[in-house]
């Protein structure tokens, strides 16, 4: 009988350690903890090809940065503050989830009106930077897959097309 009670007592703190560990992981699994960071983008999937940020014509751009975090003045968890570096200005807005769907791995967004620095640039970089503003504001998904995150538009059907939908690619920063 006493060997059973020290043996409780002792098996107590690695069950409560166990315990613990699965928290974590459940936390680690949801979708607004892991859009969380900063990213840079490498990509731009435009229905049926991939190009750089600026286009391929571009050798000037500094990289593109979005940076998800955590919004301290609002009350709703489900909204985010996101800032970043364009090609040329500094911007800024909220990031709402609105949905996630578990079973394709696509979450709903809404972004708020971007703000941004207002300074000017050579004329590559000021379109490069229109285009990235136009296609981040029409937005409204997002998914994380091997170990990127995507923003835009998603191909919802299955049947053949040129169009696989418009979104940026961005990899964790550094």
């Amino acid at each position: 009988m006493i060997y059973k009670a020290l043996l409780i007592c002792l098996l107590m703190p690695i069950l409560r350690i166990d315990s613990c560990t699965k928290v974590e992981i459940q936390a680690a699994d949801n979708p607004s903890t892991q859009i969380l960071g900063k990213w840079v983008l490498k990509h731009r999937f435009l229905g049926d090809a991939i190009d750089t940020p600026c286009g391929y014509a571009v050798t000037n751009a500094r990289d593109i940065t979005l940076d998800i975090a955590d919004n301290t003045e609002s009350a709703d968890a489900k909204v985010l503050r996101m800032t970043g570096n364009s090609a040329v200005n500094m911007y800024f807005g909220d990031l709402t989830i609105t949905g996630f769907d578990e079973k394709t791995g696509i979450g709903t967004m809404k972004i708020s009106t971007l703000g941004s620095t207002k300074m000017a640039g050579p004329p590559e970089l000021m379109e490069c930077e229109t285009n990235y503003f136009n296609m981040l504001n029409e937005s409204a998904e997002f998914r994380i897959q091997e170990g990127q995150l995507q923003v835009g538009r998603f191909k919802k059907d299955t049947t053949p097309s040129r169009d696989g939908g418009t979104y940026f690619i961005y990899e964790k920063a550094n």
